[in-house]
């Protein structure tokens, strides 16, 4: 496997601005769209997550009361990937962030 990063500038207008915030973010990474899901757990960290669900590949794309919500059969996840609820049978892929304010930078 190649590993590859990509950038995301974080500004004040960003749901991840704040922590607690979430965004489902589009980025090409060894020239591939992808879309992920980002949350910001705390000051400087951040959780990166593959947006595709464990169960049948839809794009996970709900967040509210800190847990990410699959649209098509209602599987729920924390920030971290881990299965909360639902058909899913294992968590999201996580990747390792890094954040130098304002850019977060995940490792695919």
């Amino acid at each position: 496997d190649v590993c590859s990063s990509d950038l995301v500038t974080v500004s004040a207008s960003s749901p991840l601005a704040s922590v607690g915030g979430a965004a489902l973010v589009q980025a090409s990474v060894s020239g591939q769209i992808g879309l992920f899901l980002m949350a910001r757990t705390g000051q400087s960290t951040f959780a990166a997550l593959n947006a595709t669900c464990t169960h049948e590949g839809c794009t996970v794309s709900g967040f509210s009361n800190g847990k990410y919500q699959c649209p098509c059969h209602d599987s729920q996840f924390d920030t971290s990937g881990r299965v909360l609820g639902g058909p899913a049978p294992r968590a999201l892929t996580a990747y390792a962030t890094q954040f130098a304010d304002p850019v977060l930078t995940f490792t695919v």
